[in-house]
């Protein structure tokens, strides 16, 4: 069985899907890190420290040209379904948009292999799970990543 085929994906773990997901997106940040104009870090997971460590505003921190923020990825089995419970830290991402941080929840739907993304305060915080259909699908993290236009790496920025 080939990693990262559907056949894979549906043989893996919830955690471990999760963690896959990570290193897809940590694989393409650690190859924009080469350019001056992007850098990022990788907030400590709250949960793996088992409540020594307070929660995380989301899983990383990026800083793009003159954006920065910080990008929540999930990986979800549905096709277009995020449940609310998965997005803990909501609040928070709005909070911090509000202070002027360019933040972004990315999606990875696992089992049909496309990426979403969406800002936060397009989610409606008294619903239990968002339709995300309505948010465009990409091949790839870098494409949905760019298609924001916050992430330049390699380009010119006018």
């Amino acid at each position: 069985m080939k990693k990262y085929s559907l056949e894979w994906w549906q043989a893996q773990p919830p955690e471990k899907v999760g963690k896959e997901t990570e290193k897809i997106v940590e694989k393409l940040f650690i190859e924009w890190n080469h350019s001056q104009a992007f850098a990022w870090h990788r907030m400590p997971d709250a949960r793996a420290a088992r409540g020594r460590l307070a929660a995380q505003p989301a899983d990383y921190l990026y800083r793009c040209g003159k954006h920065a923020g910080f990008i929540e990825v999930k990986a979800l089995k549905h096709e277009c379904r995020l449940p609310k419970d998965r997005v803990s830290q909501l609040p928070t991402l709005l909070k911090w948009n509000l202070a002027g941080s360019d933040d972004l929840i990315l999606v990875f739907h696992y089992m049909i292999g496309k990426w979403r993304w969406m800002f936060p305060h397009q989610l409606e915080t008294d619903v239990p799970s968002w339709d995300l259909s309505c948010f465009v699908t990409f091949d790839s993290a870098e494409e949905a990543l760019k298609s924001t236009g916050y992430f330049n790496v390699g380009e010119q920025e006018e």
